[in-house]
């Protein structure tokens, strides 16, 4: 009877509508993400400070199932402030926030994320998981029909000058294939003039999301083979994007693709707080805009102060796609240190330093010189430092700063220490970065923000077989001391 009149009165663009048996449903491996959103109001959501709004109970006599669903009393409270808003007709994006906290963080003031309906595929893949992240950071956010970008902004219920287009690396190499890629960009640029007017003063860009090189099928395209790109024909798409006047943001999946929305918000936020950013048009007066915008106006920008403009957030993600395939097949940018490359950091930090401290830095390194190899070799051991090398190597480990004790006297004790890069080290550089001494974070949040810090190699979500960047809490929680409790 719920499933019934649930689809009696689901709007048909969700895309979630429920026609099997209620028997498959109520099987606990049951996937369906429109039932999994009726599940999710069957528990409590720790993260957005709120109880249960459904209950469900065994009642043998009551159905054919033996279970039915009850609303709880916030739930009812819930139910009739989404009835008073369906009661006051259609609403355009911006001013309803779709967040489940009662209070919304100040870093946010009056800016709304408004989410296309479309996006991860609508209500019958992504969608529900991606605002379950936005719920999670905090983020006040409105799922609506959007006709130009995949995200916006909303000052109140005006429009800021922000439009954000999420790509897939899929949908890029399927964008390219099938012409959208050039129409949305041109759609994209119109919306930039009415917005910022003739000096471009809006900001509009694409966040793309994975990495080609792990979505490479058969024949070497990328997504398929049908679409006829290759890894360098998407990568060359993308980076075309700052010239045509986008700019450019990556993530590694839609966990960090949201919390890079987020963050964009707080920016919106700040620069509203300080007079640099103008939202006077309402989503109503924009779309009638739009129609009349002259065709000319989605041109390439040809002005070069309109070209490769920069992103509004620094985006430490892109350093893990700075990295090019020449053509004959070796890599180009950054490369992974080496126990060599400690003598020319050690050089430029000496450069940097205080004149006292390199003195000090001299005196030291003069002393070590007298010292024998098995004795230096001896002091990089106390200090957990590699021993291998000729002698110039193991002074300059000696003069590098030591080692937290406490990683040293785990090496000592035999118990795993974060190397970096990698998942544990993320997690603790996360829980450094986003709590104070007492404080926590929820498990959902911290892979978020372990994400975010860049300083794992692959996504915390991303699966080794049955682990993924989770996997190793553990190890930090044992031993003594341990290192997160």
């Amino acid at each position: 009877e719920l499933i019934r009149r649930v689809n009696i009165f689901l709007d048909p663009r969700a895309g979630a509508s429920m026609t099997k048996e209620a028997a498959y449903y109520l099987d606990k491996n049951t996937m369906d993400p429109g039932w999994a959103q009726i599940k999710k109001l069957c528990s409590a959501d720790v993260n957005a400070g709120r109880e249960q709004y459904l209950k469900q109970r065994a009642r043998k006599g009551r159905s054919t199932s033996g279970v039915v669903f009850e609303i709880t009393n916030e739930g009812r409270e819930m139910a009739k402030q989404i009835q008073k808003m369906l009661d006051a007709g259609p609403a355009e994006p911006g001013p309803l926030r779709q967040l489940a906290k009662s209070e919304v963080s100040e870093e946010f003031k009056h800016v709304t994320l408004s989410v296309d309906f479309r996006e991860g595929g609508g209500g019958r893949f992504n969608l529900h998981k991606m605002c379950s992240t936005l719920e999670i950071l905090g983020c006040p956010f409105v799922v609506r029909e959007l006709k130009i970008a995949d995200y916006v902004y909303f000052v109140g219920n005006k429009l800021a000058p922000f439009l954000v287009e999420r790509k897939s690396i899929e949908d890029v190499a399927h964008s390219v294939a099938d012409g959208r890629w050039e129409r949305q960009q041109r759609n994209m640029r119109q919306a930039q003039y009415i917005l910022g007017g003739p000096d471009r003063k809006c900001h509009i860009g694409y966040l793309v999301e994975g990495d080609a090189s792990n979505v490479v099928v058969h024949g070497g395209k990328v997504g398929r083979t049908s679409w006829g790109q290759s890894e360098e024909d998407v990568e060359k798409a993308i980076d075309s994007l700052s010239k045509l006047g986008f700019f450019i943001m990556r993530s590694r999946n839609h966990k960090t693709s949201m919390a890079k929305l987020a963050a964009l918000a707080k920016e919106v936020s700040w620069q509203q707080e300080n007079g640099s950013l103008d939202a006077t048009v309402t989503y109503a007066e924009f779309i009638a805009k739009m129609r009349q915008c002259e065709k000319k106006r989605g041109d390439p920008p040809t002005d070069p102060r309109h070209q490769y403009p920069s992103a509004p957030l620094v985006d430490d993600d892109n350093r893990h796609y700075e990295q090019r395939r020449t053509p004959d097949g070796r890599r180009t940018g950054a490369t992974a240190s080496s126990d060599n490359a400690v003598a020319p950091a050690a050089a430029a930090a000496a450069a940097a330093a205080t004149p006292a401290a390199a003195a000090a830095n001299s005196v030291l390194e003069a002393e070590l010189q007298k010292l024998s190899l098995a004795k230096l070799k001896r002091r990089c051991k106390d200090r957990d430092e590699a021993v291998g090398g000729k002698k110039g190597d193991l002074i300059a480990r000696l003069l590098k700063p030591r080692k937290p004790e406490i990683l040293i006297v785990r090496k000592r004790n035999g118990l795993h220490v974060p190397t970096v890069p990698s998942c544990n080290a993320a997690l603790m550089v996360a829980l450094l970065l986003n709590t104070r001494p007492g404080e926590g974070l929820s498990k959902e949040e911290l892979m978020i923000r372990a994400d975010e810090t860049g300083v794992s190699k692959v996504a915390m979500d991303q699966k080794n077989g049955h682990y993924d960047g989770w996997a190793g809490v553990s190890t930090l929680k044992t031993g003594d001391p341990a290192l997160i409790c």
